[in-house]
């Protein structure tokens, strides 16, 4: 699982699903509170993390 941590004060979870080959996003206000979460494919989410991970905090 990775963590990335935003400007905004948001972070996202960024983990591997229940499901083989999905990842699954959870995005949290800075209260810690889910505000959305969102399973992809492995494929869709490469591209994803390197983008949170360019723009993290």
């Amino acid at each position: 699982m990775q963590t990335f941590k935003l400007r905004s004060g948001h972070t996202i979870d960024v983990a591997r699903s229940g499901r083989r080959n999905m990842i699954e996003f959870v995005t949290r206000n800075p209260d810690g509170d889910v505000i959305a979460s969102v399973r992809r494919t492995f494929a869709e989410s490469v591209p994803l993390i390197r983008k949170l991970a360019c723009r993290a905090a």
